[in-house]
């Protein structure tokens, strides 16, 4: 569940106390205690909650502060945040994407974490948010965008993973034996599954919703302009005829990805990490053997949307206590098994980790090193979405990325069957609206 950005801390007071309260309990008003530390983390895989306990009991033994942690989940994350921010009781930590994070930290809410990134090694320079000049967050991992498809189905049909655009029309057509087997999976909706990939294939075609001006010093909405509207209709009308060999998907999202590729009923999916791989050795082993990753096929560039999570420490909370857990975190022998909590999907934000025997001491690793060698080959094509539109941070992107704007584009155009110019006019005039709302 996304949230927008003027959204994100005012309506939080009235949704987060009706909506949230029956289900997580909302802590009293306190102030920064140095004795404890509130964690609330996106990643809730009983393994990773496992190394959480052990690591926060090792911290507690030799600081004498206590971690307290909340899994709200990957929906109601920034839902919960807003609610202990409205109440006066911020958390110290919070693990999860760098995207959604950018939100706390136009609000004022994010610390400074530049000594906490020296402190524990640095990270690659694309990996870094940087807002008003410091650092806010410490990425611990990443996950790219990619395609996922069955070998075997591919290699009965005498079809290969497609390189091109052209290819994955016609791999999908091939593939495609409804209603038992579809070609492809195109959800359409307004979903973050339907957001991610139409934000992917307009990076393949090199598509903006924002150019920057030095001149102002600020970015503009370009999306209906020139080329960049000549391109996003090109790629809205693709993947309408992609759509063709899909299922409708018309209320699919991250779920939805996964079980129809497991249960056999897609030859191909495309998902954000290598979750679906894990779902699919859990689920259907016999095709995991099969299941192989594609690079999502370019039209002029390779770029794809980046995923970066990471620890975020709130300005007003215990920012002491909060930097000594993330120091002792990332220098705990146990976070590699953090790391193997689901393998090959929990990437390290770190290529030398990746490279180490100690992360690929893993049997689903050491099983599928051409996943991980398939990693390796792509590291350096992700951009993260705040980053896209030029060099300066865009405080933007939550305008359309966390309402799901793309994926209702890709709704009207696949499912309510609306031109694609009208979509695209009718997307960019929506943004400058929401843009003239937040100031």
């Amino acid at each position: 569940m996304f949230i927008d950005r003027r959204s994100f801390v005012k309506g939080a007071a009235v949704a987060g106390a009706a909506a949230v309260a029956p289900q997580v309990l909302v802590r009293t008003a306190r102030g920064a205690d140095k004795n404890k530390v509130v964690f609330v983390s996106e990643e809730s895989n009983p393994k990773a909650i496992a190394v959480y306990d052990k690591i926060n009991a090792d911290f507690k033994k030799e600081t004498g502060i206590e971690v307290v942690m909340e899994y709200p989940g990957f929906a109601n994350i920034a839902k919960r945040v807003a609610t202990l921010i409205a109440a006066g009781t911020p958390p110290e930590i919070v693990w999860y994407g760098a995207g959604q994070a950018m939100n706390l930290a136009i609000e004022g809410q994010l610390a400074d974490v530049g000594d906490v990134l020296k402190a524990t090694g640095g990270t690659a320079e694309n990996l870094r948010m940087i807002y008003k000049g410091a650092d806010r967050s410490i990425p611990t991992s990443q996950q790219f965008t990619y395609g996922w498809y069955r070998k075997d189905l591919f290699d009965a049909k005498k079809v290969s993973a497609p390189k091109s655009w052209d290819d994955y029309l016609k791999a999908a057509k091939a593939l495609n034996e409804p209603p038992g087997m579809y070609g492809c999976i195109v959800p359409s909706a307004e979903t973050g599954a339907s957001t991610l990939l139409l934000e992917t294939m307009f990076m393949k075609n090199d598509v903006h919703w924002f150019k920057y001006n030095a001149g102002k010093k600020d970015y503009e909405v370009v999306l209906d302009q020139g080329d960049q509207k000549k391109r996003a209709i090109e790629t809205l009308d693709y993947l309408n005829e992609l759509h063709k060999f899909s299922p409708e998907a018309s209320t699919y999202n991250w779920g939805e990805l996964m079980s129809t590729y497991f249960s056999e009923k897609a030859a191909s999916s495309y998902y954000v990490g290598s979750r679906l791989l894990d779902q699919t050795i859990a689920n259907n082993p016999k095709i995991a053997d099969a299941t192989m990753p594609f690079e999502l096929p370019k039209k002029i560039t390779e770029a794809y949307y980046l995923s970066i999570q990471g620890f975020h420490i709130l300005e007003k909370a215990n920012v002491e206590g909060a930097k000594k857990y993330v120091t002792f975190f990332m220098k705990h022998p146990d976070v590699i098994a953090w790391y193997h909590a689901v393998p090959l999907h929990i990437i390290p934000a770190s290529r030398d980790m990746l490279h180490s025997a100690k992360y690929q001491d893993n049997p689903v690793i050491q099983k599928r090193m051409d996943v991980l060698k398939f990693l390796d080959s792509v590291w350096t094509k992700g951009v993260p979405l705040y980053y896209w539109d030029g060099k300066e941070l865009n405080p933007y992107i939550g305008l359309y990325h966390n309402e799901n704007l793309a994926g209702w584009v890709l709704a009207m155009r696949n499912i309510k069957g609306m031109k694609s110019d009208q979509v695209i006019d009718e997307a960019a005039a929506q943004v400058r609206k929401k843009m003239k709302r937040v100031g």
